[in-house]
């Protein structure tokens, strides 16, 4: 009988831990980019910067000086990722990522330890 107890536990915390993963993965939703295009602010210590995020391309427009001063590189397109957004250079390569707080608002540090929050504009 011991084993047959053992068996239980066993297929009990299988059950568990799945359980536990599919509810991570439901919570973690790749939006879509028709989703987040729009009207944005990048904020950080009371100044902002005006963007713009386009479907078309996940290109970006707006005041592009004014966040590279922050970012230390020109961001030209994003990505949506399950929890937020990517600010990508000319290359394509990942400037920084910006972690969703909640709908609408996005933050990231800088390379200098600065807070930069992304909010949407309605």
């Amino acid at each position: 009988m011991p084993r047959f107890s053992h068996l239980i536990a066993c297929a009990s915390q299988v059950l568990f831990v799945s359980a536990g993963a599919h509810a991570m993965a439901s919570s973690l939703v790749l939006p879509t980019p028709a989703q987040l295009a729009g009207h944005w602010e990048l904020k950080q210590q009371g100044k902002v910067c005006a963007l713009e995020l386009l479907e078309q391309a996940n290109a970006l427009e707006g005041d592009i000086a004014c966040v590279a001063q922050w970012l230390g590189e020109k961001p030209l397109t994003w990505s949506p990722t399950p929890d937020g957004i990517w600010l990508m250079n000319a290359e394509g390569s990942g400037i920084t990522h910006l972690n969703r707080q909640k709908e609408g608002e996005y933050e990231a540090r800088t390379k200098t330890g600065e807070v930069v929050v992304l909010q949407r504009i309605p």
